[in-house]
């Protein structure tokens, strides 16, 4: 009869850890999420540091908020950084942003905000 219990118990915590485990993994999504990466946010594009002064100052950054982002849930460096591009979803008062380039905002409205820029993915030819 013991043992009945012991195997009952080790399946009732295996059990929860499952479920604890989808759970966590649906926390670390939010509304607007484009993708997840395990990577640390910084690794995400080449650090601006005029762009990120100009963020900090309420200059730049995406108009509507983690209207679309990016979670990173990996040990080292986690975060959520929002994406713009210089057609879409961008607050620039003074013209600072470049065609062809995504700027990552890290830390909108606070005063230690950072934008990493990398290159926009080309898209696909559809007429091939």
């Amino acid at each position: 009869m013991t043992r009945m219990w012991v195997k009952f118990g080790i399946l009732a915590v295996l059990l929860s850890l499952i479920s604890a485990g989808s759970a966590d993994a649906a926390r670390k999504r939010v509304s607007g999420q484009y993708g997840t990466s395990s990577l640390p946010y910084w690794r995400v594009g080449a650090l601006n540091q005029k762009l990120s002064s100009a963020c900090q100052r309420g200059e730049f950054g995406q108009r509507a908020s983690l209207r679309l982002s990016i979670g990173y849930v990996g040990q080292k460096g986690r975060g959520i950084t929002g994406i713009a591009t210089s057609n879409w979803n961008l607050l620039d008062i003074k013209g600072l942003a470049v065609p062809r380039k995504t700027y990552h905002i890290f830390n909108q409205g606070y005063s230690n905000c950072k934008v990493y820029v990398s290159d926009t993915p080309r898209r696909a030819n559809r007429n091939r």
